[in-house]
């Protein structure tokens, strides 16, 4: 299902985001469940920059256009992205902040119409014999973050039990929430890091 507001790029693209995935449904449904965290991220942005904290208003927007783009939401990403160029540039933001905060309205609508009912149900158990294989196991993590693939997020929701053990809090803490914000590659840098100095 691809969602078109008039003539403009689409809302909302199911199946390019989906292909992204080499056909995963369960991965995007996934993740387009948990993009409905920013849904309130043109009214936050604004208040950061009503605050003075340009710094974090960029680092917002830069992570919403990132994940829109993972998703194929092609006009959030549009308008994130002029809106990343114009707060860069030190230019007026009011009234793209008002076409963002519409443009995640029409992805929010079409996510709630667009999501399994199912797409909610538990993962498995993880199997006993996954304590064995956590190299494995933190290879495959990696690649997939160095990849910026969000399947690495199903795959430390899945696994979070065992990783959080084999990983120290503040380092497990970090790659969650990097990976959370569609920081891929701080979530990378973070599990480098952790396995350099020996942990997992």
């Amino acid at each position: 299902m691809t969602v078109q507001a008039g003539m403009a790029v689409p809302v909302l693209d199911i199946e390019r985001g989906i292909a992204r995935l080499m056909g995963n449904s369960g991965i995007y449904f996934s993740a387009l469940k948990r993009f409905a965290t920013h849904m309130e991220a043109a009214r936050a942005v604004a208040a950061q920059l009503a605050q003075g904290d340009h710094a974090g208003a960029c680092r917002a927007i830069h992570t919403l256009r990132g994940a829109a783009g993972l998703l194929c939401a092609g006009e959030v990403h549009a308008v994130a992205g002029e809106l990343e160029t114009a707060l860069a540039h030190g230019h007026a933001a009011h009234a793209l902040l008002d076409e963002l905060d519409v443009a995640l309205r029409r992805v929010q609508a079409c996510i709630a119409v667009a999501v399994p009912k199912d797409s909610a149900a538990p993962a498995p158990p993880v199997p006993q014999a996954t304590m064995r294989n956590v190299p494995e196991l933190l290879d495959r993590l990696g690649v997939l973050l160095d990849e910026g693939n969000s399947a690495a997020l199903d795959m430390l929701e899945k696994y979070g039990t065992v990783l959080e053990k084999v990983l120290d809090s503040a380092a497990w803490e970090t790659i969650m929430a990097a990976a959370q914000e569609y920081d891929f590659e701080r979530a990378f840098a973070a599990l480098q890091a952790a396995r350099s100095a020996g942990i997992g």
